[in-house]
C-alpha cells in the first residue's frame, strides 16, 4: 500500500511539472523508492565492525601499486617483478593495482581464498608512505560463495584525506535522507597479517561502503536488470553521433549496453545537447528521473561535494532503469565532501543552484523550465528545515564522534608506531565538520531568504584561477 501510494506520489508530481497526465501507469511500478537506513545485517547502526586480512607475503608483495603517478608521491616498487598473468586494475591515474589472493575475516564470518586488491585514484597516492590503504574485496573472484550483506564485494575506504574519518558516514546519511539511492556504510577496524612482517598489524579505522552492484539495485529499483554505469571524465552530456563506441569509454557500462540501451542514451544526449527549448522541457522528464536529479542535485550541493559528477565529472553512477527507460544517479566516494575539496572555506557557502565552475547545460536548462526550478526551490526549502537542519546534523555528529573515539586515536597511535608520515590533502585541513553545519546553516539559509547566491566557483580543476584554490601539480 505504501510502495503503491509513493510510486502514484511521484508519478503525479512529475505530471504536475510538464503538463502530462498519462504517467500514472503500471510501467513506473520500478521508480526507487528511498533507501532504507542502516539496521540490518552489516551495516547495523553503531557497531564498529572487525576486520582482518591475511597474505601471504608473496601476495602481499604482488598487490602493490605499479607505474608511477602523474602527481604526488610514487607508490614503492613492487619487491618481486610484476606477474604478467596475474589480472591488474588500472586506476585513472595509471596506477596499476594487481589481484592477490587472501582470507578476511569480518566479525565471525570467514572468506577464505578471495580476491584482494588496493583501491582509489588520488588515494593510492595519498597513501604512498602508509601501509594503510583502501581495500576493495571480491568474495567470489576465487571460486568463493561467500556475500557480506547480500554482496560479493566489500569496500574498505581508508579516509586518508578525511581526519575526522566521519565523512562517508555522514555523506552517505545525509543522500539517503535526502529520497537519493545511496549506499548503506559500517565502520571498521581493519588488521593486517602477513606472515614474518605484520601479525594482525592495527591498520587503522575505515569506512566499509556498501557496493552498487546487482543486489543494491534489486534493493533499490526492484530490478538488476537495467544497465548500470560508473563514468568518468562525464561532467555533461553531449551529442557525438550516433555510434555507441564513442560513448563506452567514458560511461564505463558495467557490462555490454544492448542496442535498444545504448541508443537510449545517445538519444538523451542529444536532447541535452542540441534540442530547442521547447523540445527539450517536453521531453526531458521521459528521459531522466527528474526527482531523483533534483535530489542529487541538491544533496551534492549542501554537502559541498566538489569530487563529483557536477565539477570532475566522476564519482558517480548512472542506471538506465529497464523498465522506465529513465537515468538514475546514485553518489559514490564521499570522503571528499563537506568542503574537502577546494577551499574549504568558500566552499562552506557553496552555491545550492551553481555548485560548480563555469556552465553545466543539464542543470541549466532544467532549473530554466519554471516549474522544474519552483520545485528545487521548495525542495531545498523542505531539507533545510528536514535533514539538513543544523541542529539534527550537529546531535547526529555528537553521537558519531563518541562512537569512532577510541578507533580513531587507536588509528592514530598505530600510524604513529610505524612512524608513517600522515596523508592528506593537497588543499590542506579540511573545515571540522561542527564549524561546517554551522557556517552552512547560515549560507542556506541566505541563500534561501534570496539575501546571497551562493560561493560560485570560477576555473577549471578544481576551480584554478578562480577563488576555489589551485589544482594538485600534474593533475
Amino acid at each position: 500500500m505504501k510502495a503503491s501510494f509513493t510510486r502514484r506520489y511521484v508519478a503525479i508530481v512529475t505530471a504536475a511539472l510538464f503538463g502530462v497526465v498519462a504517467l500514472a501507469l503500471p510501467h513506473l511500478s520500478g521508480l526507487a523508492q528511498a533507501p532504507p537506513e542502516p539496521g540490518a545485517g552489516p551495516f547495523a547502526s553503531g557497531e564498529v565492525l572487525a576486520v582482518h586480512i591475511t597474505l601471504s607475503a608473496e601476495e602481499y608483495a604482488a598487490i602493490e601499486p605499479r607505474t608511477r603517478p602523474g602527481f604526488g608521491p610514487a607508490p614503492k616498487e613492487p619487491e618481486k617483478a610484476a606477474d604478467p598473468k596475474r589480472d591488474v586494475h588500472r586506476n585513472d591515474f595509471g596506477a596499476d593495482l594487481p589481484w592477490g589472493v587472501g582470507t578476511v575475516v569480518v566479525g565471525d564470518q570467514v572468506f577464505d581464498k578471495v580476491g584482494v586488491r588496493y583501491k582509489g585514484n588520488g588515494t593510492i597516492f595519498d597513501t604512498a608512505r602508509s601501509i594503510k590503504k583502501s581495500f576493495k574485496i571480491d568474495l567470489d573472484r576465487e571460486g568463493g560463495k561467500g556475500r557480506f550483506g547480500g554482496s560479493k564485494t566489500i569496500n574498505l575506504h581508508c579516509g586518508v584525506t578525511d581526519p575526522t574519518k566521519c565523512r562517508e558516514t555522514l555523506g552517505y546519511e545525509l543522500y539517503r535522507a535526502a529520497g537519493v539511492p545511496a549506499s548503506r556504510t559500517a565502520l571498521a577496524e581493519v588488521r593486517i597479517t602477513v606472515p614474518g612482517r605484520y601479525d594482525k598489524q592495527l591498520l587503522g579505522l575505515y569506512t566499509v561502503v556498501e557496493d552498487v552492484g546487482k543486489p543494491f539495485l534489486k534493493d533499490r529499483f526492484g530490478t538488476d536488470q537495467g544497465l548500470l554505469m560508473k563514468p568518468e571524465q562525464l561532467r555533461d552530456f553531449k551529442d557525438l553521433g550516433d555510434d555507441w563506441g564513442r560513448y563506452k569509454k567514458n560511461y564505463a557500462p558495467s557490462r555490454d549496453a544492448t542496442a535498444d540501451e545504448s541508443a537510449r542514451i545517445i538519444s538523451f544526449t542529444r536532447l541535452v545537447d542540441k534540442a530547442d527549448d521547447a523540445t527539450f522541457a517536453k521531453e526531458i522528464g521521459s528521459y531522466l528521473d527528474l526527482d531523483n536529479y533534483l535530489r542529487f542535485l541538491a544533496a551534492t550541493a549542501f554537502v559541498a561535494n566538489t569530487d563529483s559528477f557536477f565539477t570532475i565529472g566522476h564519482n558517480y553512477y548512472l542506471y538506465l532503469h529497464p523498465q522506465t527507460g529513465k537515468l538514475h544517479f546514485i553518489p559514490w566516494d564521499l570522503d571528499r565532501a563537506f568542503a574537502n575539496f577546494g577551499n574549504g572555506k568558500q566552499n562552506m557557502d557553496l552555491s545550492l543552484t551553481h555548485p560548480y565552475a563555469g556552465s553545466h547545460c543539464l542543470t541549466e536548462r532544467l532549473l530554466a523550465i519554471p516549474a522544474v526550478g519552483e520545485r528545487y526551490q521548495k525542495l531545498l526549502k523542505e531539507l533545510a528545515t528536514g535533514p539538513f537542519e543544523k541542529g539534527r546534523l550537529l546531535k547526529r555528529l555528537a553521537g558519531l564522534e563518541e562512537i569512532i573515539q577510541g578507533p580513531r586515536d587507536r588509528d592514530a597511535k598505530a600510524a604513529a608506531d610505524r612512524r608513517e608520515r600522515p596523508g592528506g590533502s593537497p588543499f590542506g585541513a579540511p573545515p571540522a565538520l561542527a564549524d561546517f553545519f554551522e557556517a552552512r546553516a547560515g549560507s542556506v539559509a541566505a541563500q534561501l531568504e534570496g539575501k546571497s547566491k551562493g560561493f560560485i566557483p570560477r576555473g577549471g580543476f578544481p576551480f584554478p584561477g578562480g577563488p576555489g584554490g589551485a589544482p594538485p601539480p600534474g593533475r
